[in-house]
């Protein structure tokens, strides 16, 4: 069986990783989670947890120094609808299995204190500065028929399409594009007028492992061998205001990994790029231009 918790595998991982087929030889999969998404779309149970608001929660972000600060949090308001915070079910059920199993917390409240007390404890303890050694860069596709370095970057308002389902960040433009509500290819002007790609183009993205397809905005702050994509859309189940709407560019990446730290190597896929049609109204700007263009005083 399979426990999902906030976790959006069909999602977050290249189409090469093969969540769907696997996920499909799962006979049970149970799901964790405030809103149906993409990955909790094949589960057989749907147990809706508390929002962030509602539950206790104890998060440790990334930091620059030896030792990370851990922040614990209690509820600011009681559960709106009929929820359960994913470690009281959790807890709960160990409990009453054939063989019990008995954990050292009670509640959810127990869990958040005693886990961020022990974290910095083991982190302090184990605190060591390790230097990674440089190697050369190595990119999944032939650079004569991929001639173009794939890079998806964060979405500022939905980061890595985990809040795409709110439509107040779903409107807020992109600072500077000013795009919303859609996906957009950015590449540089230069590099357009060679394919004859115009603003708002439907273009096609194609690597080795499949393609995506979004207007065209044009970024003199890219550089020309360079096709960027923001992360967060093409979502294939999100609520009605992520659902179907746009493209997922982590989809067309090569399933390769980084030697240091096993992590997705998100910027080694080399793609070709297509202009498919002219605009469809699928860019949506808050701007009416990229750049000023002052008009000749009228006579």
């Amino acid at each position: 069986m399979l426990l999902l918790d906030e976790a959006n595998l069909m999602h977050g991982l290249p189409a090469a990783a093969g969540v769907r087929a696997a996920l499909e030889k799962i006979p049970f999969i149970a799901s964790f989670g405030t809103f149906v998404d993409d990955t909790s779309a094949f589960a057989d149970l749907l147990l809706p947890d508390h929002s962030f608001l509602e539950t206790w929660v104890d998060s440790a972000p990334e930091s620059g120094a030896l030792e990370a600060v851990d922040t614990v949090a209690g509820p600011v308001m009681k559960p709106i609808h009929q929820t359960r915070a994913t470690a009281d079910v959790l807890i709960d059920v160990a409990g009453k299995l054939s063989a019990p199993v008995s954990l050292p917390w009670k509640t959810a409240e127990e869990l958040a204190k005693g886990e961020a007390g022990s974290r910095q404890q083991s982190e302090a303890s184990n605190a060591r500065v390790s230097p990674i050694a440089a190697t050369d860069p190595t990119f999944d596709g032939d650079a004569k028929q991929y001639p173009f370095h794939f890079l998806p970057v964060a979405s500022v308002a939905f980061g890595d399409g985990s809040a795409a389902h709110l439509p107040w960040l779903q409107e807020l433009p992109d600072p500077l594009t000013s795009a919303m509500w859609s996906s957009w290819v950015e590449l540089n002007p230069q590099t357009a007028a060679k394919l004859g790609i115009e603003q708002g183009d439907v273009v096609e993205v194609a690597s080795s492992h499949g393609s995506v397809r979004a207007p065209a905005v044009m970024f003199p702050g890219i550089a020309p061998d360079v096709v960027a994509m923001p992360v967060g859309q093409g979502h294939e189940h999100f609520t009605r205001y992520a659902s179907k709407r746009g493209a997922n560019p982590i989809a067309i990446l090569a399933m390769s990994t980084e030697a240091e730290t096993g992590a997705l190597a998100w910027a080694a896929t080399r793609v070709k790029l297509t202009r498919v049609g002219p605009a469809d109204g699928s860019l949506t700007m808050f701007a009416g231009e990229m750049r000023e263009r002052p008009r000749e005083r009228e006579r």
